[in-house]
């Protein structure tokens, strides 16, 4: 597996162990194959007419995209990482895919449907950050456009219900074992949370990963959400939008754009 992991943590998405290749991003996160199946029922469900276009903004290996794909729709995404265009690219190749930074996004159109799958949002770590993003969003959709986001649970993360059994993860590649062991710490006044993963193969010590992730909860993603011109539908911990305690891992957010 071919390793250009960088350590600029200042980049958007830092190229850390778990991007390694695009077959080992798959073997980390089997996962994700669901997470495009529940975007997929979810635009369906919320969206007024059948989407003709959609973009996804972090679309990694392209799973969701490829979800959509249908002669009928336009598919366009975008991801930070050469290495996961360059994977969304040879499994979407009717897509267009490009290498770009979801903080100063100028596609100079509008799509039915907005994606942010694995967590993309987070790394929109400072207000700044927060704000130029934001103002993709309303760059790239129109009234009732779909916008879907999901990513790490916070609600879960604060209040202890997220625990390790969440964040560490164990993997086998080419015959290996591999194990990562995940240690989470917040900065509350920054609204971040902290992960450090070390991977092991065997008793060797291999990488330690680090990253910072900001959290919002639901009250303050409804409030950035609203200034936008969007209006949110759901937030839940679970793909089909059911009410629950909020203890899941992952966290869904479903809004429309509203009218201009």
């Amino acid at each position: 597996m071919e390793n250009n992991i960088s350590e600029d943590r200042n980049a958007i998405v830092p190229m850390r162990f778990i991007y390694r290749s695009a077959e080992w991003y798959e073997r980390v996160y089997p996962q994700a194959a669901q997470w495009a199946e529940d975007c997929f029922q979810l635009v369906h469900r919320f969206a007024k007419r059948r989407p003709r276009s959609v973009l996804d903004i972090g679309c990694g290996t392209g799973l969701a995209l490829a979800r959509f794909a249908n002669p009928d729709v336009e598919l366009c995404g975008i991801d930070a990482l050469p290495v996961m265009v360059e994977a969304a690219r040879q499994r979407n190749p009717e897509a267009t895919i490009g290498l770009e930074d979801m903080r100063d996004l100028h596609l100079g159109r509008r799509f039915d449907a907005v994606t942010m799958l694995g967590g993309v949002f987070s790394h929109a770590k400072t207000h700044e950050d927060v704000r130029k993003t934001m103002q993709v969003l309303v760059d790239h959709t129109h009234s009732g456009s779909v916008l879907v986001i999901e990513g790490v649970n916070p609600c879960a993360l604060l209040s202890g219900a997220s625990g390790g059994r969440n964040w560490s993860i164990d993997v086998e590649a080419d015959g290996i074992s591999y194990r990562g062991d995940a240690e989470i710490s917040t900065d509350l006044p920054n609204s971040l949370f902290h992960l450090q993963r070390t991977w092991w193969m065997g008793d060797e010590v291999i990488e330690v990963e680090k990253s910072d992730h900001r959290f919002m909860l639901p009250l303050e993603i409804k409030a950035h959400l609203d200034h936008h011109g969007f209006s949110l539908i759901g937030f839940a911990d679970n793909g089909e939008l059911r009410p629950s305690h909020m203890s899941g891992a992952r966290a869904w957010s479903v809004a429309i754009r509203n009218a201009e």
